[in-house]
């Protein structure tokens, strides 16, 4: 992108030009003007492009801004969200973990009482394992019948008996506690395994949540670094388009010093004119009073026309006033019409006239002035501004409807349009009430 500084060397250049013609005055031969214009028709065109360029450098700038400010609130959303999601995550782990805790201890009261059913049963198989070894050991059995055919006596017989049904009892109660216990056990292991199920499953929604928090995490880093990456960018469009807008500010207060130089120099212009027709008027009444002919008093041939023509073929975008600024956004005088016109459509002269001035202007690009003389009693100037090149030179007579120059988008601009300023009798005036 070519900026200003470019534009200031482009514009330098013309100045040096401008400042070679003024020192050395109109040269003796005509092989040397040619050669001095020739060097400017080339310092221009070289410049021509940076000019132009510069002159949207702002636009630029200030879209650069728009579109970083775009991408900071799009990464601010994004981060917004990434946070809130990893936010709902840390609680959902909190949650997940305390849930963990819960299953785990429920796991181990299941297993601690799996172990204490399982030590019962042990227990209890041991004593019945050792009852049976008595009686395996002992032939209890055997003795009790034994006792019970071989006994004389009748109460012998009756503690025999009595004697065998208390070891069947009590064997009897031994096994029907091994089988409660071992339900009990049985209970005990489900219980377990339940508890075990449960922890696993609990650790794996655990495991899945912490993933699920990592990933958030990640995401949320990344969007930070985004986001502050968009904040960069955004703070260094931001430099650049405050240093272009002072760029420009600086050129607005230039155009206004230039323009107050300008209405000076056209007053004093329309001042002398006045006097020259004055002047004019005096003689041309003395010759009428002297040689009694009333033709020689007629008017000059610049009143020759009854008005002005459109400058350009286009329509009115800003009119002459206060507005807001559309570049410095501040409220301020436009001292001109603006025609919306594409670039390099032709400009015509409202009136005809002699080109008194043309040069280019931070402020207002390349511009050139017609003094058109009187109209219809009026001292009239116009000057046509931000064109892109001229078809008119300095001290040419132009007649009324003849291309002088060319729409353009030079100096402070924000696209191709005219800027038409209009001087009567030496004051800026609006060119509106003068145009069909």
């Amino acid at each position: 992108m070519f900026g200003f500084a470019r534009a200031r060397h482009a514009i330098a250049a013309i100045c040096v030009v401008g400042l070679f013609f003024s020192l050395t005055g109109v040269p003796a031969q005509a092989e040397d003007l040619n050669a001095q214009k020739s060097q400017a028709s080339k310092a221009v065109s070289s410049a021509k492009e940076s000019v132009n360029s510069a002159s949207t450098a702002l636009q630029e700038a200030q879209a650069r801004v728009m579109a970083a400010q775009a991408r900071v609130d799009e990464a601010q959303a994004i981060l917004n969200i990434a946070e809130a999601e990893f936010k709902q995550a840390e609680a959902e782990g909190v949650q997940k973990a305390a849930e963990l805790k819960e299953a785990n201890t429920a796991l181990n009261e299941a297993r601690a009482k799996e172990a204490e059913g399982q030590a019962k049963v042990d227990a209890q198989r041991e004593s019945v394992a050792a009852y049976a070894r008595a009686i395996y050991q002992d032939n209890l059995p055997l003795i009790s019948v034994a006792t019970l055919i071989n006994t004389d006596t009748t109460a012998g017989l009756a503690n025999r008996v009595q004697w065998t049904d208390t070891v069947l009892v009590t064997n009897q109660v031994d096994l029907t506690f091994l089988r409660e216990i071992q339900e009990e056990l049985a209970q005990a292991r489900l219980l377990s395994h339940q508890a075990q199920l449960r922890a696993t499953e609990v650790k794996r929604v655990a495991d899945e949540n912490t993933a699920r928090t990592q990933a958030a995490r990640n995401t949320a880093e990344q969007a930070r670094n985004t986001l502050q990456w968009a904040l960069d960018e955004q703070e260094g469009a931001h430099k650049e388009a405050s240093k272009l807008l002072q760029n420009a500010q600086l050129q607005l207060f230039e155009r206004e010093a230039e323009l107050k130089s300008v209405n000076a120099k056209i007053a004093e212009q329309a001042r002398k004119a006045e006097e020259a027709r004055k002047a004019e008027e005096a003689r041309k009444a003395a010759e009428a009073e002297a040689a009694k002919n009333n033709s020689s008093s007629s008017s000059s041939a610049s009143n020759s026309w009854a008005g002005l023509i459109w400058p350009v073929d286009g329509t009115i975008t800003s009119n002459y006033g206060y507005r807001v600024h559309p570049i410095s956004g501040t409220w301020r005088f436009h001292d001109g019409l603006d025609f919306g016109a594409g670039c390099g459509v032709s400009i015509k002269s409202v009136a005809a006239g002699t080109v008194t001035d043309r040069y280019y202007s931070s402020g207002y690009g390349y511009r050139i002035f017609v003094d058109h003389g009187y109209v219809n009693g009026r001292h009239m100037v116009t000057s046509y501004n931000h064109m892109s090149g001229y078809a008119a030179n300095k001290g040419q007579w132009v007649s009324q409807g003849q291309t002088i120059g060319y729409v353009g988008s030079t100096g402070v601009s924000t696209g191709c349009h005219l800027h038409l300023m209009l001087w009567v009798n030496g004051t800026l005036s609006n060119p509106r009430g003068y145009l069909p």
